[in-house]
């Protein structure tokens, strides 16, 4: 998929400012590689949990497509936008984790 390149670089601010936050509040580097696998794998149980969440909103959207359920397809929209947005957040700090873990080899 293309993405325009506005939103490359909206991403690539977006992990940015992620990476400069964990470096003010915990260092640039992690203690050891396994420490950075450790919280990588706690951000990515993050970004599945967030996926749970918008895949069941997808499903309940469909549900209500179905039953002609209006109201309840743009509460469900409402919704699935925030889920959206936070599996957002959740993946840019998977980005500034990695970030990290490349500073850690140096």
């Amino acid at each position: 998929m293309s993405f325009a390149t506005e939103t490359e670089e909206l991403v690539k601010d977006l992990v940015q400012a992620e990476y400069n936050n964990a470096c003010i509040n915990w260092g640039a580097t992690y203690n050891s590689l396994h420490e950075g696998y450790a919280i990588l794998l706690e951000e990515v149980e993050e970004v599945e949990h967030c996926i749970e969440q918008v895949r069941d909103k997808l499903d309940y959207i469909w549900s209500s497509i179905k039953l002609n359920r209006m109201e309840a397809v743009k509460s469900s929209v409402e919704s699935f936008e925030l889920h959206t947005k936070d599996t957002i957040k959740e993946l840019a700090q998977c980005g500034a984790v990695l970030m990290k873990i490349k500073n850690t080899f140096n």
